[in-house]
């Protein structure tokens, strides 16, 4: 062999062995996790009221974190103590299904961390511990607080049992149904966490725990630290609890504390998710939770439903004892996504479905529960645009761009459901009579004065009454023989039309109105009718 030609062998041979290299090895592409976030933001119809919306994020699980806190062994409260036992293993679950897509796991068991002193996942928040610190890791209010009014008294400490238990600190170690693997990492220290996410790269972040109006927003490590570090952080509000005591004000159940502190973060801190984003099955409840569940469907453009249905599902809570959970979809008409409703998942348990929703079509799994509820024989109440709530007039290509890829067949197009106005509603929808120079006026069908669903409601309150400037929808002749209208609207030259009436279907009662503009939820007679339909439909579910 030529001498002169080994460099340029030996160089080839080099060349060869990285293109084989190269070959074999695979590109590993990451799967996202589609998180589903729900958060309440300023509407833009009125400055003081606020709209909950839904925002779908892709989020790598390699830059994401789970911070579970103060799930102690004891807590001083038995109630609290037993509440921890209930949630901790569908928790340990849904960190394990978590850990396994490649998300950091931190235990956070305040007060406990010398338990832990040997453990290996012990070490990584000591080894990155941020030195400097300053207000950044307070537990005080941040500045989108300012103003807000903290939605109940834990003046008394938040116990709840019928014989309040002494105080104390009785707590060890996180609960042993919470399993730690070697590759998690244990802290309750706010600068040592920062540190490990800083050295880790994570920019997403998940709070679950105990207790939310304490130590889940407040602690170093908590909500309000997560938002001053800059981080995209959320609290899994199906997975915490409050220290509530419900003969505190404003004197609602335990569990509608609950509620009311996941509203109040929702509104000043940051949005919420549910555990069903991560498991796939539907959210975990407290077995003791017998408020009945309203849930809203809630997906339109012209009514701001996303406004004023939260504001009335925030007066039940504190006024009917229920429980009110959102299935939202874009309050937009066109765009990307629209044609989706995030958490419907809450049918499953629900015990009346309020729907406010214009022109959408959908995936079909998505579909396939509202269907399901319907069948079950279980209440329905319409509000305005329900007529025409699955039917998109046009058909809708199945566009897919999830963020993950289904297995199995995918529908060239979405579902819809057109006859839900006929065969749910008992409707009869062909449009509207346009806006007009005169309001709608009102007459209360003879012989319903009396009807419970004007409980409280003079019969004189809607005879002869006008509304603000807003269409009258065209629903002559209705489509069920087993209606019974209760409420009518007429505009001039044109015959009476049926505004608001019950449809005693073969499977379950519905309620449906045309009214439901934002104007209409001004007026308290209105909304009167609404709570005495939600009472009316409720019973119903009951029997």
């Amino acid at each position: 062999m030529n001498t002169r030609s080994f460099p340029i062998l030996l160089l080839l041979l080099v060349f060869s062995f990285l293109s084989l290299k190269g070959q074999g090895e695979k590109k590993v592409e990451v799967q996202m996790m589609k998180m589903s976030l729900q958060k309440r933001v300023h509407s833009d119809l009125d400055s003081t009221a606020y709209m909950a919306i839904n925002e779908i994020q892709g989020w790598n699980p390699k830059e994401t974190a789970i911070v579970i806190c103060d799930m102690w062994n004891q807590h001083w409260c038995k109630g609290a103590t037993e509440r921890v036992s209930e949630m901790a293993p569908v928790m340990n679950k849904t960190i394990s299904l978590a850990r396994e897509k490649g998300v950091l796991i931190v235990h956070a068991p305040s007060d406990c961390i010398a338990y832990y002193k040997d453990h290996p996942a012990r070490k990584p928040g000591q080894k990155y511990r941020i030195k400097k610190t300053d207000g950044t890791f307070s537990g005080e209010a941040l500045d989108s607080e300012k103003g807000a009014v903290w939605p109940i008294d834990q003046s008394d400490g938040g116990c709840d049992c019928s014989v309040e238990c002494k105080q104390g600190g009785p707590w060890t170690h996180q609960i042993d149904l919470i399993k730690i693997s070697e590759n998690d990492a244990i802290s309750d220290s706010g600068s040592e966490i920062a540190g490990l996410f800083r050295q880790k790269g994570i920019k997403n972040v998940i709070l679950m725990g105990v207790h939310t109006n304490m130590c889940v927003i407040g602690r170093s490590f908590g909500l309000r630290t997560m938002v001053r570090l800059g981080l995209n952080v959320v609290l899994m509000r199906d997975l915490t609890d409050t220290m509530y005591d419900s003969k505190q004000w404003p004197k609602v159940s335990h569990f509608t504390g609950n509620s009311l502190m996941n509203e109040y973060i929702e509104t000043y801190v940051c949005p919420t998710i549910v555990s069903s984003d991560i498991t796939g099955e539907k959210q975990f409840r407290f077995k003791n939770d017998a408020r009945p569940l309203v849930a809203f469907v809630i997906a339109e453009n012209e009514y701001h439903a996303n406004q004023t249905l939260p504001a009335f599902a925030h007066e039940l809570l504190l006024t009917k004892g229920v429980n009110c959970d959102f299935a939202l979809g874009k309050p937009v008409i066109t765009g990307e996504g629209v044609h989706n409703i995030e958490n419907l998942q809450i049918l499953n348990d629900a015990d009346l479905m309020v729907v406010f929703v214009r022109r959408r079509a959908l995936p079909s799994e998505q579909m396939k529960l509202i269907k399901d509820y319907v069948n079950s024989g279980k209440p329905v109440l319409g509000i305005r645009t329900a007529s025409h709530a699955f039917n998109a007039n046009q058909v809708v290509p199945n566009s897919g761009g999830g963020l993950v890829t289904s297995s199995g067949k995918v529908a060239e197009f979405l579902d819809q459901w057109p006859e839900f106005d006929k065969d749910v509603l008992g409707g009869n929808y062909v449009g509207h009579y346009g806006s007009m120079k005169v309001g709608t006026i009102f007459s209360v069908v003879p012989g319903m004065e009396n009807h419970p669903l004007f409980k409280g409601v003079s019969p004189g309150d809607f005879t002869g009454s006008v509304t603000p400037l807003h269409t009258l929808y065209e629903n002559r002749p209705l489509r069920s023989e087993t209606i019974q209208v209760l409420l009518s609207g007429t505009v001039p030259d044109k015959p009476a039309e049926p505004v608001f009436w019950i449809n005693y279907r073969e499977k379950g009662k519905v309620i449906y109105t045309s009214l439901g503009h934002w104007d209409d939820w001004k007026i308290e007679k209105f909304r009167q009718i609404m709570f005495n339909s939600v009472d009316f439909l409720l019973k119903t579910s009951k029997n």
